[in-house]
C-alpha cells in the first residue's frame, strides 16, 4: 500500500509519455479548432457578396424592365409625334391652296367693289345730267304753255315768204324732236346705270359669300393645325419627360452593373487565388476538397471528361435535350472541366452571369467551345486561366439562375461568342456525356 501511495507524487513529478501525448492531442485539437473558425469567418464574405450580387441582379432586372418600360414610352410618344407632324404637314397642303383661293376672291372682291363705286358715280353723272335736262324740258314746256300755241294758219300767214314758212315748220320740229331724244337718252341711261348698280350690287353680295366661305374653310383648318401643334407640344413635352427618365434609369442600371462587375471580379479573383492556394497545397487537400466530393469521382472517357460528380447528377433517362443537355444535380455540386482548355467567358444571356465558356485545347466531336449554363457564383474562375481537364471550375448554381426552374446544369457547345450552337450540337453533347458517364 504505500508503494501505491507514493506513485501518484512520482508521477506528479515526472510526467509519463502518455500524458504528454494526451497534451499534444489537446493542443492540436484547439488548433484544428481554431483553423476551422477562422475558415468560417472566411467564408462568411463571399456568403454575404453572393447575396449583394442576388440584391443587385435582381435591381439590374428590375432596372432593365423599367428601362424598357421608358424606352417603349418614348417610342411611342415619338412616334406619335410624327403622325402629328405628318397630320400637321397635311392639313399645311391644304390650307395653302384655300388661302390662295381666298387671296384671289378677295382680290375679286376689292375689283367688284371698285366697279361698283365707278358705275355709282356714273349713275349720280346721269342723275344729275337728266335732272338739267328734265329743268330744261320743263322750262321749254312751261314758256310753250304760256306762249301762243301757232297752228299751221298762223305759221303761214305769220310767215314772210314760202322759204321763211319751211324754216319756221322746220324749227319747230327740230324743238320737238330734240325734246323728245333728250327725255329718251336721260330715260336710257337711268335704267343703263340701274341695271349695272343692281347687277354689281348681286356680284357683290355672292363674292362677300363666297369670300365667307372660303374663309371660314381657311379658319377651320387652322384651328384644326392649331390643335395638332398644341398636341405636338404637349407629346413633345411628355417625351422629354420620359428621355429624361430614361437616361436617369440607364445610369442607375449602368452603375448597379459596374457594382456588379466589381463584384464579380472580386469574386473571379478570389476563386483564383483560392485555386491557386489548392494547387499549391499539393494533391492531398484537393483529394478532401469538396466534402462528399472525392477525385474518385471524376469520369472521363474518350478524353472527354464527365462535368460533375457522376454521384450528384441524375440518372441518363433523365437527361433531356435543350440548346445542350439539361441534368439535375444538387446546387453547390461543383463542376468539371470537361477537357484541357482556358476560361474564356463568364455570363450568357438566359444562364445568368457566372456561366462559364472554356475554349478546349483539342476539338470535341467537332467543337471547341463548351458552355456551362445555370453556374453558380462558388469556384468561379477567372477569364484567361487555363485548366486541365477534371479541375473545378464552377457550381451548380443554387436555387434559379438565369431562366431556370431549379438547380441543374446545361452544358453544350457554343461560339466564341457563348451563344450555343444548339440544333444536332445537342445530340452530340449526349453522346459524350453518356460515354463518360459508362465509363
Amino acid at each position: 500500500m504505500p508503494a501505491h501511495a507514493g506513485e501518484p507524487a512520482l508521477s506528479d513529478a515526472m510526467p509519463s509519455p502518455r500524458r504528454s501525448y494526451a497534451h499534444a492531442a489537446c493542443a492540436l485539437l484547439a488548433l484544428l479548432a481554431a483553423c476551422a473558425g477562422t475558415l468560417a469567418m472566411l467564408s462568411r464574405p463571399p456568403v454575404a457578396k453572393a447575396a449583394s450580387t442576388g440584391q443587385l441582379q435582381q435591381q439590374i432586372s428590375s432596372g432593365a424592365g423599367r428601362v424598357s418600360q421608358l424606352s417603349g414610352q418614348v417610342g411611342s410618344a415619338a412616334s406619335r409625334l410624327g403622325q402629328l407632324s405628318s397630320s400637321i404637314t397635311g392639313l399645311q397642303r391644304r390650307i395653302a391652296p384655300i388661302q390662295a383661293d381666298l387671296n384671289a376672291k378677295r382680290a375679286e372682291l376689292l375689283k367688284l367693289r371698285g366697279e361698283l363705286s365707278s358705275a355709282r358715280r356714273r349713275l349720280a353723272q346721269l342723275e344729275s345730267l337728266e335732272a338739267h335736262a328734265e329743268s330744261a324740258l320743263t322750262r321749254q314746256l312751261v314758256d310753250g304753255y304760256e306762249s301762243d300755241h301757232p297752228d299751221i294758219v298762223t305759221v303761214v300767214l305769220d310767215a314772210r315768204g314760202f322759204q321763211d314758212l319751211l324754216e319756221r315748220i322746220a324749227f319747230a320740229q327740230r324743238i320737238r324732236q330734240q325734246d323728245v331724244q333728250v327725255v329718251g337718252q336721260v330715260r336710257a341711261a337711268r335704267r343703263a346705270v340701274a341695271g349695272q348698280a343692281t347687277r354689281l350690287g348681286a356680284l357683290e353680295a355672292r363674292q362677300q359669300t363666297l369670300t365667307t366661305q372660303v374663309l371660314g374653310q381657311r379658319n377651320s383648318l387652322a384651328r384644326a393645325r392649331l390643335s395638332l401643334v398644341q398636341q405636338e407640344i404637349a407629346v413633345a413635352q411628355q417625351r422629354s419627360t420620359k428621355a429624361g427618365q430614361l437616361a436617369s434609369a440607364r445610369g442607375q442600371l449602368a452603375s448597379l452593373q459596374r457594382q456588379l462587375g466589381r463584384i464579380q471580379a472580386a469574386q473571379a479573383a478570389a476563386a483564383a487565388a483560392s485555386s491557386g492556394s489548392r494547387a499549391a497545397s499539393g494533391p492531398g487537400p484537393a483529394a478532401s476538397s469538396g466534402g462528399s466530393v472525392g477525385s474518385g469521382q471524376v469520369a472521363s472517357s474518350g478524353g472527354f471528361t464527365f462535368p460533375m460528380p457522376k454521384g450528384a447528377a441524375s440518372p441518363p433517362g433523365t437527361w433531356t435535350l435543350d440548346q445542350g443537355v439539361d441534368i439535375a444535380a444538387p446546387g453547390g455540386t461543383p463542376e468539371f472541366a470537361v477537357c484541357s482548355g482556358t476560361i474564356v467567358l463568364h455570363g450568357i444571356g438566359g444562364f445568368g452571369p457566372w456561366a462559364p465558356v472554356l475554349h478546349c485545347d483539342g476539338s470535341l466531336g467537332g467543337y471547341s467551345y463548351v458552355y456551362y449554363g445555370h453556374a453558380g457564383p462558388a469556384n468561379q474562375l477567372a477569364v484567361g486561366t487555363h485548366v486541365s481537364a477534371g479541375q473545378v471550375i464552377s457550381e451548380v448554381g443554387p436555387g434559379i439562375v438565369g431562366l431556370s426552374s431549379g438547380p441543374h446544369i446545361e452544358i453544350g457547345f457554343c461560339d466564341s461568342s457563348g451563344t450555343p450552337l444548339g440544333g444536332g450540337t445537342a445530340s452530340e453533347m449526349m453522346s459524350l456525356l453518356q460515354g463518360a458517364y459508362g465509363g
